[in-house]
């Protein structure tokens, strides 16, 4: 019996590599920094030509909306006959008497009268001069009339006056002169003072502050003594 090869019954030969044809599996991508450059010099012109389309928008916007979706902001001049009255709220008017002496008027509201006219109604006015001898005169009231070209100040309502020198008078009405730094009033009035009480039916301050007088009927109750 003789033994002899069977060609078909040998084991099969492995496959043979093919060289040069089979690639990586990243053969294809591109490296990470070229990757990243290509996104830069994308930004570097897509930005701006979106800089460039909001800003077209923009600038037509105003006329791409109707007319009547648009409103306008506008100044007009303001004349003193243009309004009825002009007001202040914290009014000061400051002056100098007739002898470089100063004077100062307040008010929590000042509403000019007629525009122009430099006549001021005053809410809550007070009133300070300093007289001749240099003593200070304050004054309020719950209305008052300021004419500041003439130096003027009528009071009405409640007018209280103190002097410097301790005394103090009650009335209704009064008017000051600011510029020769006087006062005086028509109706009853009631005062005290270092001496003591005295009733009247007017007063006068006189010598640029320095002199108070009552006028009309009145009386003198001195302290530790009757009536005079």
């Amino acid at each position: 019996m003789g033994l002899h090869a069977d060609s078909d019954l040998r084991p099969p030969s492995p496959p043979r590599k093919r060289r040069g044809h089979e690639r990586p599996a990243h053969a294809g991508r591109l490296p990470a920094h070229r990757r990243y450059s290509r996104f830069v010099g994308l930004m570097k012109v897509v930005l701006p030509s979106l800089a460039v389309v909001l800003l077209g928008l923009v600038l037509a916007w105003p006329r791409l909306t109707s007319t009547e979706d648009r409103f306008q902001l506008g100044f007009s001049a303001l004349s003193p006959n243009s309004v009825e009255s002009l007001s202040m709220v914290n009014a000061r008017f400051f002056g100098i008497n007739s002898r470089n002496q100063p004077f100062t008027v307040t008010a929590d509201v000042a509403t000019e009268d007629d525009p122009g006219s430099g006549i001021m109604v005053l809410d809550q006015p007070k009133a300070d001069f300093t007289t001749m001898s240099g003593a200070g005169v304050y004054l309020e009231a719950r209305r008052g009339f300021y004419y500041q070209k003439q130096q003027l100040l009528d009071l009405e309502g409640e007018v209280n006056m103190f002097h410097d020198n301790g005394y103090e008078l009650h009335t209704e009405k009064a008017r000051l002169d600011l510029k020769r730094s006087t006062a005086e009033g028509n109706v009853p009035v009631i005062g005290q003072g270092p001496q003591g009480r005295i009733n009247g039916q007017g007063f006068r301050i006189l010598e640029k502050g320095a002199q108070i007088l009552v006028t009309g009927k009145s009386s003198l109750n001195l302290k530790g003594a009757g009536s005079k």
